[in-house]
């Protein structure tokens, strides 16, 4: 049944490419005629337009995400909150790749428990697949997993089960969520050493005492004197970040201007490109182009890894997958060529090879030049859907809203997840509750690291910690010799000690000889109790409400 509608949606999809593909031959024909070298240019022309609203639409959130994000850190209470609004979501989806990843784990344990004895013949077939998925098991893993392996009926794989289609199976559900769990806790760890550095900041802020933020300071290492880090990550780098987010403001208008007046002298770029003379200069004029360009770029591919369609591919610092590393290197050249052409239509005189080779496919009939001139003016309606955070209400008024979580054509934004309430008092109320549940989540996991000590997340002074502990060990060993009474268990002998107030020597002296006179009392009273014969009380004679209430000696 399932194989039938897949078949049956298959089909239905290729019949719809099939009737575009027809309809865009005979206008082909109408307009052009039909020849190899017009079938080419409407080909790259179909390719142009797709991938230039794509990557048209990818940019003009970037241009105003970026710029957002960058002002944000110029507030250091904002820029955590920023980060705490990110938890619950991340936490959720690490847990869930956690859950699948040890079903996966556990399918490999018990294959390589029964199925890779070299005794046994049959188990060749597949020995080496299952020892090979059994080495890429994480060890924290599998020692958690193994202690939940029990041999049952439920849990076992028989040997008519294991055949290379489940082995093609389980090796790709194995690997998938082995990467994507790699990869959210590369995500997890980064926004806990930025949530621990941001709450770092707000203490030593906060603290009045210089020699107490000298000391949380310390905890950052690095060259520089704990006093100038302080002034530096607390004040000069939130400048900084609020100057460089007024910047890329400035770039992201330029573009936008650009973008709707192209190819006419009102566009910007063709302004300072022509009216300053910087065209005169080739180096100039490349330095300035290659800027703008790569910011261009920068903001398509930064939505790109945001787009939630997208959720299965992750990049991660030295250790990306294969699929998700080739995936990112192809979309890169699919916006690169778009994006290239698209920056050619803000100059009035854009004469060049690419012009001569490129420019004559797409606008090889009135409709694609049509297309290709508007579609880059329409980039004002994602940045006004952007600056103003109406996704979640379009959706609504369109019937397309989902979860919370948003539909799939939605961006990893944390202010989408909170602008889907009416009422600002309950927007308010539920952003608290959420920042609220992420700092205890935080707080749990930094103190569950800090006692495994598995990772650490701030810098730690030694020489610091090395003094202070010995002055602590120092402190504690002193009060337990000057408290040698008073820090009794078996206080019970103690039925004539007063508390008194005296200084460290007179009370250690009085402890030392307490102590002694104690110690002798008790080996007195001991050898006489060795000496006496026992002897067993009647029963009738025995108070048991007045034994209950004596002190028991353990």
């Amino acid at each position: 049944m399932k194989l039938k509608t897949s078949l049956r949606q298959n089909l239905k999809f290729q019949a719809m490419v099939l009737l575009l593909s027809i309809a865009g031959g005979v206008y082909l024909i109408l307009e052009k005629g039909l020849s190899l070298s017009s079938m080419k240019s409407m080909i790259i022309s179909m390719s142009h337009i797709y991938a230039l609203v794509l990557a048209l639409w990818l940019m003009a959130h970037g241009l105003i995400t970026i710029p957002r994000n960058r002002w944000n850190e110029g507030n250091i209470l904002q820029n955590l909150n920023h980060y705490y609004l990110k938890v619950p979501k991340l936490v959720d989806t690490l847990e869930d790749t956690r859950i699948s990843f040890k079903e996966d784990i556990l399918q490999v344990l018990i294959l390589k428990n029964n199925f890779t004895s070299s005794a046994v013949e049959e188990n060749f077939a597949y020995r080496d697949w299952i020892l090979n998925l059994a080495n890429q098991v994480p060890s924290e893993l599998e020692e958690s997993v193994g202690r939940q392996y029990v041999h049952s009926d439920a849990r076992s794989i028989t040997r008519e089960q294991l055949n290379e289609a489940f082995m093609n199976t389980l090796t790709y559900s194995f690997q998938g969520h082995m990467y994507k769990l790699r990869a959210y806790n590369s995500e997890y760890d980064t926004l806990l050493a930025n949530v621990s550095r941001l709450q770092t900041l707000l203490e030593a802020k906060a603290t009045e005492d210089p020699e107490e933020r000298l000391r949380i300071m310390s905890s950052f290492g690095g060259l520089i004197s704990p006093s100038a880090n302080f002034y530096l990550q607390c004040y000069a780098k939130p400048v900084l970040a609020r100057l460089l987010s007024v910047f890329l403001f400035v770039i992201s208008f330029v573009i936008i201007q650009s973008e709707f007046f192209h190819s006419t002298k009102f566009s910007i770029v063709n302004i300072i490109v022509f009216k300053t003379g910087i065209h005169n200069h080739n180096l100039f004029q490349a330095i300035f182009s290659g800027i703008l360009f790569l910011y261009m770029l920068f903001c398509s591919l930064n939505s790109l890894t945001r787009l939630k369609i997208f959720n299965m591919y992750h990049l991660v610092p030295g250790h990306s997958d294969p699929v998700s590393t080739c995936f990112y290197v192809s979309y890169i050249a699919r916006l690169t060529i778009p994006l290239s052409y698209n920056f050619l239509t803000f100059f009035t005189d854009r004469s060049s090879i690419f012009e001569d080779w490129y420019g004559k496919s797409i606008h090889l009939t009135g409709l694609f030049d049509l297309m290709n001139s508007w579609v880059p003016r329409l980039l004002l309606i994602p940045v006004v859907l952007t600056t103003f955070n109406v996704y979640e209400r379009l959706k609504k008024r369109i019937g397309l809203h989902s979860d919370m979580y948003g539909a799939w054509a939605d961006f990893d934004d944390e202010e989408q997840l909170l602008n889907d309430e009416n009422n600002m008092d309950s927007r308010n109320n539920r952003r608290e509750l959420v920042i609220a549940e992420a700092k205890r989540t935080i707080a749990m996991e930094l103190n569950r690291r800090n006692q495994t000590s598995r990772i650490h997340l701030r810098s730690f002074a030694l020489q610091n910690a090395a003094d202070s502990a010995y002055e602590r060990n120092m402190q504690d060993f002193n009060l337990s010799l000057f408290g040698g009474i008073n820090n009794r268990i078996d206080t019970y002998h103690d039925d004539n000690s007063t508390a008194l107030v005296m200084n460290a020597d007179v009370q250690g002296l009085w402890s030392r000889l307490g102590g002694a006179v104690n110690n002798f009392k008790d080996a007195v009273q001991s050898r006489i109790a060795r000496n006496s014969s026992y002897r067993d009380d009647p029963l009738d004679s025995y108070e048991y409400d007045e034994d209950a209430q004596e002190n028991l000696v353990l």
